[in-house]
């Protein structure tokens, strides 16, 4: 019976995700008149956190805390990374950071029906499996921070589905930002893997805290500081789920 309600919840959680989802990219369409791309960001913030935030989110019994926003400058440039665990963090990410930025996503998600239109109009795209891709968007991301356009990009490279907080991360988010000068913005998002565990595609209602820990600054570092400073960020973003995340405390 157990099992049941939770298709039946999976289910409703879907259903309601995807209506939100229809409306959003009905209303994004006419944003593509809009030439100013940090106007039409924030509108789309502020979309994507109405009906992500506001309503999927308390429709659904699935709940955001957000710590540590003060953290963030609206006149930086940030690279914002943090831990994948699972699909949830696709409405948390995209509607909890209140900055001008973009995703970075794997071209996959492009062709998904609904969610794809959305990215397109959103986020930058890489083929993992490609190499010239990677060096490609590797270099439409330094440009993107270096022109004050901030980036989400999940270091992890795919969800994280090992016993361990988290993965190992490669050098990319961190060698763009120190090339472009910018900032690293560490965010953890705790107790998401507890709604939705690793084995399972099921989901169940419960509470995400997103915490955003401090900025460290790019400034005057080098290519040869990126393997220090990946290792840096990940001891932060590991010790915050060991110290909150229930899945992790005292491992």
């Amino acid at each position: 019976m157990k099992k049941l309600l939770a298709y039946i919840y999976f289910g409703y959680v879907a259903i309601v995700f995807m209506a939100c989802l229809i409306i959003m990219l009905i209303l994004y369409v006419p944003l593509l008149l809009i030439r100013n791309d940090r106007t039409r960001m924030r509108i789309i913030y502020f979309l994507n956190k109405f009906f992500l935030k506001w309503i999927w989110s308390n429709l659904v019994g699935i709940t955001v805390k957000v710590e540590g926003r003060e953290k963030i400058q609206d006149d930086k440039t940030y690279a914002f990374v943090c831990n994948h665990s699972n699909m949830l963090d696709i409405p948390f990410t995209a509607s909890c950071i209140d900055h001008y930025y973009k995703p970075l996503v794997k071209k996959e998600l492009m062709k998904t029906p609904i969610l794809g239109p959305l990215l397109q109009m959103t986020s930058l795209s890489v083929d993992r499996k490609s190499p010239e891709s990677r060096h490609a968007t590797y270099n439409k991301m330094v440009n993107v921070m270096k022109k004050g356009l901030s980036l989400l990009i999940f270091p992890e490279g795919t969800r994280n589905r090992t016993p361990e907080p988290t993965k190992e991360f490669y050098d990319g988010a961190f060698k763009a930002a120190i090339e472009a000068q910018a900032n690293i913005a560490p965010f953890v998002l705790i107790n998401l893997r507890h709604l939705q565990p690793v084995d399972s595609n099921l989901i169940y209602p419960g509470r995400v805290t997103m915490r955003f820990l401090e900025p460290i600054s790019c400034a005057g570092m080098t290519e040869a500081d990126t393997k220090a400073l990946s290792a840096r960020v990940r001891a932060m973003i590991d010790a915050e789920l060991r110290k909150d995340d229930v899945l992790f405390k005292n491992k």
